[in-house]
């Protein structure tokens, strides 16, 4: 059932109560006015500031907060249809809207700056009175609200709005009502007492007209109620009028607070702190609870409490109670576990009301653990001592010597056919006659019996009998025991509690392992309490479709799916868990004794606990169905507050911040403390995280990007408010952490690769050249020299051929030893190139070691050759030492070859400069044509490969030579830095 407003029928002293004074909390203990904005705040105005309050923590606004308003003192308040705040002061009137607060004073049209009402009319006009007259509000500012016509301005008395956009205003005697946009003069009938309207209220026909000393109330104009100060109401004035949701009227006086309904006037205990407190304002939030400021008292909710206590304060002997049963009449019987067994006439039961029987009465003991009422008015009492049967006023007791198997009595049934069931430690005896003299038969392990233990007993439609032991569960039908237990499918074998079902079905608690169903065919294990295996103490069943549970954690209600109890798969939807927050006295219910649970014959429930008799109205239970709205409080970076309105979009973060707060609330005020949360960081998170009731969610080292924070809420009975509130913001980037700087790392990546590719491909093609001039040169050198040499060969080996054919010995023996002289030269030719491709290596010694070993065996018989150094040696690349090499083996080539030269003179020179090598002989010499040698005609390559070489490094090659006077190579290259 939806909260709609407190249940009117509650006497004021039943409601639950809270209050908050400046112990608990509250910054100031007056609290002039009272407000609930659209988005689920609850406003106080104090004499400090404006408070804003989410039912755990108080914010305080005034004129040095930010926003700042007007003035300290707030003396009243207005949630407008638009779902602005506007905020009455001493020194000026404030609208709060979107997070800005703009000001208005006698400046912006008001009267003046004592702002006492502001209030709002049907066509949605917002009017302030102050000391100085009426004003409307007309856009940005306001203008005279009375145009002069009916009372003048600073004669205005009162300004109320009756709650259905009327706008009534008392001038000295005159009452005039501002209604569908014009004025008229309201003529009270019966006039009102005082002649002074202060107040003005209605509420589906009813009107309450209040002045300071007395209130009528007129249904249909005809009057139906009158109350005055000082008699009906206490104190001297009235100072706050409300009509809730359901019809009640409340008035708060300077002498307490009091109810009208049903054509009833009630007020508080004496002992209540609202009965004579001085109430200054009254507000009914969206989930029904009533709201009351008080002078000096503080705040102060009323909520609906579901549940009741009856306790030792109540008249019961003891606050440990154990067990409770109702009999044929009625009345409560509610054992206790040291202070016997009361009996209660009525509820709520009067002190007197309350009768006990304990030892002292012929109870065998004061611990009571199980109680059966009889058909015929009997009360069966189980004790550790024994069985008692309560007659009237006698007490019986029946022990072991009675034919009992034990005195330890913990569980009883009444059958249909006034048998007597009683379960022991030591077995199961059922009592056919019940009275002394009467068989007994006694069921134990030796019969069947699961276990000798006997807990809770159940009867099943079938008419089979159903027992608990702690090794599982046995059926005795006609006479035949069969046993079920955790390999036939329960949970565990510890059964606590049963509640037989239709059609032979049956609810099974367990210890530790919820409960099970029992369909006739199988067990099964329906939806069980979220986050905890519930230990089960006891179950009732409410028509049409509520189960009920008692618990060692509070007690559960489970809505079934469907409306008959028992069926297969009965599942809960929803499950709803009661615990302190609720109004419980205890989480735990009481344990070990039968039935500790009972559902009385006028839907009341009761539930026995160590710390008295928990009730419920099953018939008036109300549930919260008004999922709470959600605002996110404070968004902190490092520590530092945000401003969560800043342009009203994404925040923007800058770059290098790390942790992230958020606080949120969930703004129901039945139970606060109950309000579940859930939340998820759009972009981050992948899943809903349930945060319980924790009411801060921290993020830290989240990636750059765009992120939205979403948060849900649930109130006391677990309905969310699936839309939530959502804060969006944007954590920005370091330069390194941009699309464009990875995409101007990947280029220069790209354009390193490329480099490193074209640096290898240019250094592979310079070896290539390397490689294919050295393939030149050496098929240069076998083409001029060993080729030609094997051409020589060849032909005098025909001429010798020739000449042995025609038997010319001596010719052929001097044409052999011809041919022996070009083949020794081809050896030496073949010598030379292969020496020439071994000083390639020039790892091991320098040039001119090099040169000088080239010179030497260069020289021999005939030609004397000489090696010249100048200047200091300086390294160089070895590619170059190598190209100079190679230039003056080839010229070296040259001068043996073709130059018959006496002499050979090969110079080098280390200069400052350049790197000079010079080859001169005093040869044949030859005829240069236009600069070229005899390399220049086709088939020889000597000179050419020596200027490729020269070239390869930088060098230039000079040749000059003239017939009859040698040849001189000058190879000059840039020496190196």
């Amino acid at each position: 059932m939806p909260v709609c407003a407190l249940e009117p029928t509650t006497p004021l002293a039943g409601y639950g109560r809270q209050s908050w004074v400046m112990e608990s909390g509250l910054p100031q203990n007056t609290v002039q006015a009272l407000v609930q904005t659209r988005d689920g705040f609850v406003w106080l105005g104090t004499e400090v500031g404006l408070i804003r309050f989410d039912g755990n923590g108080f914010e305080v606004f005034d004129k040095t907060s930010r926003p700042a308003l007007p003035g300290n003192d707030i003396q009243c308040l207005l949630a407008a249809s638009d779902g602005s705040l506007w905020v009455g002061t001493s020194e000026g009137l404030a609208r709060w809207k979107d997070g800005d607060v703009a000001t208005f004073t006698a400046r912006e049209g008001l009267a003046g700056n004592d702002v006492r009402a502001v209030v709002e009319s049907a066509n949605h006009v917002v009017w302030a009175w102050t000391g100085q007259g009426l004003a409307r509000f007309a856009g940005d500012h306001f203008v005279d609200g009375t145009d002069g016509t009916l009372f003048p301005a600073g004669t205005i008395s009162a300004v109320t709005s009756n709650g259905q956009g009327e706008l009534w205003v008392t001038s000295g005697e005159d009452m005039s009502v501002y209604k569908d946009g014009r004025w008229a003069h309201a003529h009270m009938t019966p006039p009102v007492e005082g002649g002074s309207i202060a107040w003005a209220r209605a509420f589906q026909g009813y009107l309450a007209v209040a002045s300071k000393s007395g209130l009528q109330v007129l249904v249909d104009g005809a009057l139906a109620a009158h109350f005055s100060v000082g008699r009906e109401l206490q104190g001297t004035r009235i100072q706050a009028v409300l009509f809730d949701r359901q019809g009640a009227l409340w008035i708060g006086t300077n002498g307490g607070l009091a109810r009208w309904a049903g054509g009833k006037l009630d007020r508080l205990p004496v002992t209540d702190p609202l009965a004579s407190a001085s109430v200054l304002a009254l507000m009914e939030d969206r989930e029904g609870n009533l709201w009351a400021g008080t002078e000096t008292g503080g705040l102060h909710i009323l909520r609906d409490q579901r549940f009741k206590a009856l306790t030792a304060h109540d008249g019961l002997s003891s606050d440990n109670t154990t067990t409770v049963v109702e009999d044929r009449t009625g009345a409560l019987w509610v054992g206790t576990s040291g202070a016997g067994l009361n009996v209660v006439g009525a509820y709520p039961a009067p002190k007197l009301g309350v009768n006990t029987y304990t030892v002292r009465n012929g109870l065998p003991s004061d611990v009571i653990l199980s109680l059966a009422a009889s058909p015929t008015g009997d009360m069966w009492v189980g004790t550790p001592d024994g069985l008692s049967r309560i007659r009237g006023r006698a007490v019986t007791t029946f022990t072991s010597a009675d034919g009992l198997p034990d005195d330890f009595i913990r569980s009883l049934l009444v059958d249909a056919d006034g048998s007597l069931w009683i379960g022991t430690r030591r077995g199961l005896t059922h009592w056919l006659q019940p009275g002394a003299g009467s068989a007994m038969e006694t069921y134990t392990q030796g019969d069947g019996l699961g276990s000798d233990l006997v807990g809770a007993m159940a009867r099943d439609t079938a008419g089979d009998l159903w027992v608990a032991t702690f090794a599982g569960l046995s059926r005795l039908h006609e006479g035949k025991i069969t046993n079920f237990t955790t390999a036939q499918g329960l949970s565990s074998n510890v059964i606590t509690a049963l509640l037989a079902g239709d059609n032979g079905a049956m609810v099974i608690g367990t210890q530790d392992h919820g409960w099970m169903e029992w369909d006739g065919q199988r067990f099964s294990a329906p939806q069980q309490p979220e986050g905890r295996s519930a230990s089960i103490h006891a179950i009732l069943y409410v028509p049409p479709a509520y189960l009920w549970f008692a618990t060692g954690d509070g007690i559960l209600r489970c809505d079934l799916l469907t409306e008959t109890r028992g069926q297969h798969h009965a599942d809960c939807s929803p499950l709803y868990h009661f615990g302190t927050a609720d109004g419980l006295i205890g989480r735990e219910t009481a344990i070990n004794s039968h039935p500790s649970a009972w559902l009385g014959k006028e839907g009341r429930l009761w539930f026995a606990t160590p710390k008295g008799l928990e009730s419920v109205d099953s018939a008036h239970f109300p549930i919260n169905s008004v999922p709470p709205p959600v605002v996110i409080e404070r968004f902190a970076v490092d520590d530092r507050n945000q401003d969560l309105h800043e342009g009203g979009g994404s925040i923007a973060v800058p770059a290098g911040h790390n942790h992230f707060q958020f606080d949120y609330a969930g703004l129901s005020y039945v139970a606060p403390q109950k309000v579940r949360y859930r939340f998820m960081l759009e972009g981050f998170d992948h899943q809903w995280t349930d945060a319980g009731s924790r009411r801060i969610a921290y993020y830290t080292n989240i990636p750059p990007g765009h992120y939205t924070f979403r948060v849900q809420a649930a109130n006391n009975d677990g309905d969310w408010n699936t839309e939530g509130a959502g804060l969006g913001f944007e954590l920005r980037p370091h330069f390194y952490q941009t699309v464009w700087f990875y995409a101007l790392l990947a280029l220069c990546m790209a354009g390193l690769i490329v480099l490193l590719l074209r640096l290898r491909l240019l250094r592979a093609e310079r070896e290539f050249r390397v490689v294919l001039g050295e393939r030149a040169r050496i098929a240069r050198e076998i083409h001029d020299t060993l080729a030609q040499g094997y051409v020589g060969v060849s032909v005098q080996l025909e001429v010798l051929s020739e000449l042995l054919r025609h038997n010319l010995v001596d010719a052929a023996e001097e044409q052999l030893n011809m041919t022996r002289g070009f083949v020794r030269e081809g050896l030496s030719d073949a010598r030379q190139s292969i020496w020439s491709l071994r000083s390639q290596d020039a790892s091991e010694t320098t040039l001119p070691v090099q040169m000088q070993r080239l010179v030497e065996n260069a020289g021999g018989p005939g030609m004397e050759a000489k090696f010249n150094l100048h200047g200091a040696y300086r390294a160089m690349a070895p590619g170059t030492e190598r190209e100079i090499l190679r230039v003056a083996q080839e010229a070296i080539h040259n001068v043996k070859k073709h130059a018959e030269a006496k002499s050979l003179m090969v110079q080098l020179e280390y200069g400052s400069a350049e790197i000079a090598l010079e080859v001169r002989d005093n040869g044949r010499g030859f005829v240069t044509v236009n600069g070229k040698g005899p390399d220049s005609a086709p088939g020889h390559y000597g000179l050419t490969g020596m200027r490729e070489r020269a070239a390869l490094i930088g060098g230039t090659l000079e040749v000059s030579s003239e017939p009859g006077t040698g040849t001189t190579v000058r190879l000059r290259t840039p020496a190196p830095k």
